[in-house]
């Protein structure tokens, strides 16, 4: 089923493993930074909610 990669495997499969994990790493990055700006926009709405209350 996999196909054969001779003596280039190594670095073949090295290339599939960072690649992977480049991708995996972008993915948290942009979750995590989702999750602050939301938080963020949270905060600045409450502080405007706040603001025109007084």
């Amino acid at each position: 089923m996999l196909p054969d990669f001779d003596k280039n495997a190594a670095y073949i499969w090295a290339v599939y493993a960072i690649g992977a994990t480049a991708i995996l790493v972008t993915a948290l990055i942009v979750i995590f930074r989702a999750r602050a700006s939301k938080s963020a926009l949270a905060r600045a709405e409450a502080q405007i909610r706040e603001e025109d209350a007084a």
